[in-house]
């Protein structure tokens, strides 16, 4: 028996399974020292910093390339600001004239007026302020780590590390998946953080744990199950061996395996086509395998855009970017999803307002709408990049008639403006919204006349029709998709699109979850767009499933009066399924 044996439950950042050693980097190893110095040795301080400024921007400007070709040019864009403090000729001329001044060490002054910079930036409840602590952290310790002749950069890695801290930067992340990390934990940064953008870019499994770099010993064994936001520290050889078959299963890189789909779509055992699509949040390596399979992007979420421009970019920016996405994927489909900020997302617009609860408050088509000019900016980059005709624009948070009226509207004004000054686009461009609250569930009858396709946002959904935070810890018990009332809601919809013969998708996490795949091929759900990572199983899962004999399981799942009734069903159903396919 194994009494080390330790879970820790966190939040699931990146996706994937990691085993490994842990390797635990402890934040602020560089100790700063005051010393005093003679007034010969000024310059040599001087110089001293000069050259590690100078290291600084280099490594950067190398994470930078390195990003840039791995990930893409937009991803590169983070490190951006870091370019921007580490080359600031204005502090680091007052830095060099109080070494001058006071006849201190390089190191200690130059700490020294950083913390004096990010004092007041601590304190502030913007987020952007926020952010440029991070930022301008990571450049001091590069910085300070040069001056004092050790590098977290030199640092050597064993195979199989897992590393462990309070926090990484995105640099931090791309130059120690080159130095062969397979995995991270850390304790600060939530899910839409830049470090959390790059790690799923990168398929490196990662997860966010409380503490968690002051709870787990350096150099043990230690598994990290990205996707369900578990580590396990000290694992058992029982444990050991499970997930090294799970992770064989996912094999070496989750998405490649879809390589090796030789239908796509997917048909069931009765020979119905069940379209899978993908949810991508920044270009990946995942990228050219989907488009190389033809499975089109059922959710692309643009907000990464706004996070990597730190505020909201201009039309030519815009429009390369999801022109270039369109290229890629011009064999199929892609639904870019208009800007959902707020809520979860992190805003960097001083502007913007300090919510008590923003989960009901200014997000999504809402903020958008009131924000007129910088939606027609992203719509008109949207239409410019849809001449291939594959593109669709997606509304997320609607709740009303009149929102979808006031987006048609601009829409309409920006194809009449593209048109007098002859920009090409795609005149039929479909225009959908997200079904994400129970109010527009409750009214998409009406909703689908006026739009051409639905996506249900299942994540969203439940959230709201069981008012629990989906990230609260507090009501975690309560918040489950697979609620009757969310499934009454999740039908509702389907039944009102089918009725006006409007494709339906469902695209939140639900969507690949293999429990629910015969209840949304029983409900008849045109389209069902996931992470990339669940679409190879799912694919291989439909082909056993007969669409004839799972629409009477609808009635009997909507009938049930509770979660754990529902599950009940569905499970049996599996078992039983799975005795009648070898």
């Amino acid at each position: 028996m194994n009494d080390r044996r330790r879970v820790i439950k966190g939040t699931s950042i990146s996706a994937g399974i990691a085993l490994g050693q842990a390797r635990v980097v402890i934040p602020g190893e560089v100790e700063i020292v005051e010393v005093t110095i003679a007034a010969s040795r000024v310059k040599d301080e001087i110089a001293a910093l000069d050259r590690a400024i100078a290291r600084t921007v280099e490594e950067l400007r190398a994470l930078r390339v390195s990003a840039g070709k791995k990930i893409g040019g937009p991803v590169a864009k983070i490190f951006d600001a870091q370019f921007l403090i580490a080359e600031d000729q204005e502090f680091i001329k007052t830095v060099r004239d109080q070494i001058a001044a006071q006849r201190r060490n390089a190191a200690f002054v130059y700490h020294r007026l950083v913390q004096h910079t990010t004092a007041p930036l601590k304190q502030s409840q913007d987020v952007y302020m926020q952010r440029m602590v991070v930022d301008i952290e990571a450049v001091t310790e590069k910085v300070l780590s040069h001056l004092a002749g050790h590098d977290r950069s030199e640092l050597t890695l064993a195979a199989n590390t897992i590393l462990i801290g309070k926090m990484f930067t995105p640099n931090d992340i791309v130059s120690y998946r080159e130095r062969r990390a397979i995995g991270f934990l850390v304790s600060e940064g939530g899910p839409d953080s830049h470090m959390a953008l790059i790690a799923r870019s990168l398929l490196v499994p990662a997860v966010l744990a409380e503490n968690v770099w002051q709870t787990i010993p350096n150099d043990c064994p230690i598994i990290v199950d990205g996707t369900a936001g578990e580590i396990i520290v000290h694992p058992t050889e029982k444990d050991w061996s499970e997930y090294q078959k799970r992770k064989k299963r996912l094999g070496p890189a989750i998405v490649t395996r879809i390589k090796q789909l030789t239908r796509i779509p997917p048909v069931t055992a009765d020979g119905m086509e069940i379209t899978v699509a993908a949810n991508l949040t920044l270009p990946g390596p995942a990228d050219d395998i989907l488009a190389g399979q033809k499975i089109p992007v059922g959710l692309y979420r643009t907000e990464f855009l706004y996070m990597a421009h730190r505020g909201f970019p201009d039309e030519d920016v815009q429009f390369q970017y999801f022109d270039r996405i369109a290229a890629r994927f011009a064999d199929t489909t892609v639904v870019f999803r208009t800007f959902d900020l707020g809520y979860d997302k992190s805003i960097s617009d001083r502007n913007w307002p300090q919510e008590d609860n923003p989960a009901l408050g200014w997000r999504g088509i809402r903020a958008m709408l009131e924000l007129d000019g910088y939606f027609k900016t992203q719509l008109r980059a949207i239409l410019r990049a849809s001449t291939r005709r594959n593109v669709k624009i997606l509304l997320p948070m609607v709740t009303e008639v009149s929102e979808v009226e006031r987006a048609r509207k601009l829409i309409a004004q920006i194809k009449f403006a593209l048109t007098r000054e002859r920009v090409p686009f795609d005149p039929n461009i479909e225009v959908g919204i997200m079904v994400e609250v129970p109010a527009a569930a409750m009214i998409a009858e009406t909703l689908a006349t006026r739009v051409d396709f639905m996506s249900i946002g299942t994540n969203d959904l439940a959230q709201y029709a069981l008012a629990a935070d989906r990230a609260n810890r507090k009501v975690a018990h309560l918040y489950n998709p697979y609620h009757p009332s969310v499934l009454q809601l999740i039908s509702m919809t389907v039944t009102a699109c089918k009725k006006h013969r409007r494709p339906v998708s469902i695209c939140g996490e639900m969507a690949g979850d293999m429990l629910a795949l015969p209840l949304f091929i029983g409900m008849d759900v045109d389209v069902l767009s996931m992470s990339p990572a669940r679409i190879f199983d799912l694919c291989r899962a439909v082909k056993k499933i007969d669409s004839s004999v799972v629409r009477h399981l609808v009635g009997v799942v909507l009938s049930s009066g509770s979660v754990k009734e529902v599950l009940t069903t569905l499970e049996d159903f599996k078992r039983a399924s799975e005795k009648r396919k070898p």
